[in-house]
């Protein structure tokens, strides 16, 4: 939280293209806290829930009053940055797993429709850019020279690709038509390079991550319920980001900004997914055990 609030800090974050997520260290790297907030808020969540009881868990004001105000916060920090695909994965993270914990689910459907539905509508009007967006992903080829150039130009790329793609380096859609096709565009990179086959490929290796998470959370849940909510933590974790990125690149949602794990470029983004995995692999050993 505190290295979210120096993002925020003129002269000390550091800011690409309107959106302050970075921090310049005295090495010259930049660090985005963003990823490490996501991270150590699923530690943090796993720990808290796996320590009260069932009864506490159950209660309002012990069980849901408490992580409604640190999901606040959170809130306000990524949409100060502003990171509205960020906050969304935080959102949803926080609520499955506090849903999985033992928190009551009507409690936060109740809290979703009063506070929270009426909130991201807000944050999602509120700046013009973000209604442009909508209205882009509504109908992208009336925006076709604006709000949804990059869009278009992703789904040109996967056109271009067909079945087995045009090759590995020879994609012309990356070299000047396709903004951010190393980062946020980096599935229509791979399918107008690799093709379709390329492509289920990419979503196969995830589904096989997720699959695999969620079957080390499922068996641990009778044995260690701190284990079981963290695997489940970071599971979601590298498996929304992934889902959200794909369907962006496919015109299925709206542009977010958040990276494919493990392949668009960013040093943060990367430390944090092989963070989680490295933590994955060490919890599974625990099913032997």
């Amino acid at each position: 939280i505190i290295l979210m609030i120096l993002v925020l800090i003129p002269n000390v974050g550091h800011s690409v293209k309107g959106a302050k997520r970075w921090l310049k260290t005295p090495l010259g790297l930049h660090i985005q806290p963003s990823f490490l907030c996501k991270l150590f808020l699923i530690i943090f969540m796993a720990t808290s829930l796996s320590k009260k009881s069932p009864e506490k868990l159950t209660s309002f004001k012990k069980g849901v009053f408490p992580y409604m105000v640190i999901i606040s916060i959170l809130g306000i920090l990524f949409m100060g940055e502003p990171d509205f695909g960020g906050f969304f994965v935080v959102l949803a993270i926080s609520l499955i797993m506090l849903i999985i914990g033992g928190s009551r689910f009507r409690y936060w459907f109740i809290a979703i429709i009063l506070l929270l539905g009426p909130a991201l509508l807000y944050l999602a009007t509120s700046q013009s850019y973000r209604i442009a967006r909508l209205k882009a992903f509504l109908n992208i080829w009336e925006h076709q020279n604006g709000a949804s150039y990059q869009i278009v130009q992703s789904l040109y790329a996967f056109a271009a690709g067909g079945i087995k793609g045009v090759g590995p380096g020879l994609g012309r859609q990356k070299m000047v038509f396709l903004p951010e096709a190393h980062t946020d565009f980096i599935f229509a990179a791979i399918g107008e390079e690799l093709g379709f086959i390329g492509c289920v490929f990419v979503v196969l290796a995830f589904l096989v991550i997720t699959c695999r998470g969620f079957y080390i959370s499922l068996k641990l849940m009778d044995k260690n319920n701190y284990l079981a909510l963290l695997a489940c933590g970071l599971t979601l974790f590298i498996s929304f980001e992934a889902v959200i990125n794909m369907l962006v690149n496919l015109s299925l949602a709206p542009t977010k900004g958040l990276p494919l794990p493990f392949v668009s470029y960013g040093g943060s983004a990367m430390l944090s997914y092989m963070f989680a995995t490295g933590l994955l692999l060490n919890i599974s050993r625990r099913l032997k055990s």
